[in-house]
């Protein structure tokens, strides 16, 4: 058995004061990240297009692949995001040996991070203590099982042909998918000698990925055991969290809890206690937290706006108004509810729908009053 992270994905803040200055900073995050992968300057490569909203792509080597300039996120910062597939993983490891996961997780969390996409792959190149036939007539033909899915487990292929039995979707903050690898090389004209290979992938996604990677942290920080036994202990008991299947029993799909699990199951998970993941909760950020974020848009903006004006006060008031009456016209749902937030921390009376159309009234009269040509 072996166990490796197969995917990370993250995204984080560009960190840009101003339209002006995108390109400048996209350029010193790209030497930022690179120089801590230990990229070189000609393996760096920007691509004429780029995906997921983002302006630029750019490949870092031939696997590791960082968009900036994205879509804005919850503090309505300009993002980025850092893609490291199968490949990428392995690259990220080999050109930095004197790195681990923990460094890379710390280095990302300092960029105020949001972790994506974690996989833990686990790879079993036996077969002698569980299979994919075993596994198939346990799961789909027998119903002998119990999963944090609500979705029955979807196969895909025959065991002669190369199975796949996928739990969740590619929606879902936590999939599970049991494949043959050594099918899935084969159809790709990869060469594998092995006589079998089975690929156990736990996929997690948004907050499940930011629990897996706190937990990662705690475990490399961990001196009481090697950094490969404990994630491998980490990823059986979560294997087993999210997949419990049951010796053969008489019970009814809905009754499969009340069975035992199967021991061949415990077994090949090396008689691990069912894991838990702590799932951290994503707080919204405080008035001081937005104030200090926006200022320095503030100022900018206010400061053009006075000098957009001929430096004429009278001007300036109106133009501000007229911006406050068609921001709040176009006011989303997502930034009426931040705006009670802050309301509510400030001790400040939270408005509703009707005291918000009050307020676009009182700014429409003001306008309508500044307009009047005495």
């Amino acid at each position: 058995m072996e166990i490796k992270i197969d995917y990370f994905s993250t995204t984080f803040p560009l960190q840009c004061d101003s339209d002006d200055s995108v390109r400048l900073r996209v350029d010193e995050m790209v030497m930022l990240i690179a120089t801590y992968l230990n990229v070189k300057n000609f393996e760096i490569e920007y691509k004429s297009t780029a995906q997921n909203n983002f302006r630029y792509q750019v490949y870092l080597g031939e696997h590791i692949i960082l968009r900036l300039d994205g879509p804005l996120n919850r503090y309505y910062q300009r993002t980025c995001n850092l893609e490291m597939k199968g490949q990428g993983c392995r690259d990220f490891e080999n050109r930095n040996k004197e790195k681990t996961w923990l460094n890379l997780i710390l280095f990302m969390v300092q960029l105020n991070c949001a972790f994506k996409r974690i996989d833990i792959a686990i790879d079993d190149y036996d077969g002698d203590i569980v299979n994919l036939k075993w596994l198939y007539d346990k799961v789909i033909t027998k119903e002998q099982y119990v999963s944090i899915f609500k979705s029955k487990p979807k196969p895909i292929g025959t065991v002669k042909t190369g199975l796949t039995l996928q739990f969740g979707s590619n929606m879902s903050n936590t999939e599970l998918v049991i494949y043959d690898k050594k099918a899935e090389r084969a159809k790709k004209k990869d060469s594998y000698d092995g006589d079998y290979w089975t690929r156990y992938e736990l996929r997690f996604r948004d907050e499940n990925a930011d629990a897996v990677a706190y937990k990662l942290a705690s475990l490399y920080e961990s001196k009481d055991k090697t950094v490969g036994a404990k994630l491998q202990v980490f990823a059986c008991e979560q294997l087993y969290r999210v997949l419990d299947i049951k010796e053969d029993n008489k019970y009814s799909k809905h009754d499969q809890n009340k069975a035992n699990t199967d021991k061949l199951w415990l077994d090949f998970l090396d008689n691990v206690e069912k894991g838990t993941l702590e799932i951290l909760i994503n707080k919204d950020p405080s008035v001081e937290e937005f104030k200090k974020m926006a200022l320095p848009f503030w100022h900018m903006y206010n400061l053009l706006l006075y000098l957009e004006s001929g430096r004429k006060l009278f001007v300036y008031d109106m133009e501000s108004h007229k911006q406050m009456y068609d921001y709040m016209t176009n006011y989303s749902k997502h930034r009426f509810q931040r705006l009670n937030i802050y309301l509510h921390q400030l001790n400040i009376k939270t408005v509703d729908d009707d005291e918000l159309q009050e307020l676009k009234n009182e700014f429409k009269g003001i306008i309508e009053d500044e307009e009047l040509p005495f």
